[in-house]
């Protein structure tokens, strides 16, 4: 078993018209220590300048077709490192998560795991409070409520037996995680008790507790069947395209 500073993380990030978000992402990752061993931005055609922020931060782009789990699938293929962490163009990591990756995935049964939540803008809402706490308590400690935004990360020999994410528009998170829960059993997947700061914008759009009430809905659609293609329709926020500025 690799001693946790020898474990090379590979941080993967599908990133679209992302060019404004990106740099305090890319900053945070490069001010981890250690070091990540790569950083991989995957664009999905982006009209802003996202690749040339990505460059000029020291990343490798690699170019997918459009959609997150398509997008990070093409970063795992890419990759060179032990583990694969997941990071949103949106979110943030704090001084020390690299290192507690290493820690987590250097323990005995580990096969990868989450951070908890905090959002940037939770002095706005009450209800973005209380959806980050959520992510800090044990009563919800589960990979059925791991998203994305929690910057998933996993051992990359796992995620070849898993056959990565399930390339469907919608939920190829959470049902990643959760076949990786049921993989590694009950030791397996691990909650790193690190918070991750996710930006708000599209939840403040729509507004913190409608965009919940809808994400509950798809989820439990999901579980009596409804496909991702069908429930996609429910999660129709588009980006707008930031123009570089000259």
């Amino acid at each position: 078993m690799a001693a946790a500073g020898e474990l090379r993380v590979s941080v993967v990030i599908p990133a679209l018209n992302e060019e404004k978000s990106l740099p305090a992402t890319l900053a945070a990752v490069a001010a981890q220590e250690p070091k990540a061993h790569e950083v991989i931005v995957v664009d999905a055609g982006s009209e802003d300048g996202t690749a040339e922020v990505a460059r000029a931060h020291g990343a490798r782009v690699v170019t997918s077709q459009r959609g997150r789990a398509w997008q990070m699938n093409a970063g795992a293929a890419a990759a060179e490192g032990d583990v694969l962490l997941f990071l949103h163009a949106d979110t943030t990591l704090l001084p020390g998560s690299l290192a507690g990756v290493r820690q987590e995935l250097s323990e005995p049964g580990s096969h990868g795991g989450c951070f908890q939540l905090r959002f940037d803008a939770e002095d706005q809402s009450l209800a973005l409070r209380v959806w980050g706490a959520c992510t800090r308590m044990w009563l919800f400690r589960t990979p059925r409520l791991v998203f994305g935004d929690r910057a998933i990360f996993v051992k990359r020999s796992t995620f070849k037996e898993l056959e990565g994410f399930r390339e469907w528009p919608l939920l190829e998170d959470l049902d990643f995680a959760m076949r990786l829960g049921r993989h590694g059993g009950p030791c397996g997947f691990r909650f790193l008790p690190l918070d991750v700061i996710t930006s708000a914008r599209r939840l403040l759009e729509v507004g913190p507790l409608r965009q919940q009430v809808i994400n509950s809905l798809i989820v439990v659609l999901w579980y009596l069947g409804v496909s991702p293609a069908t429930l996609r329709q429910w999660y129709s926020y588009k980006r707008p395209v930031q123009p570089t500025q000259h």
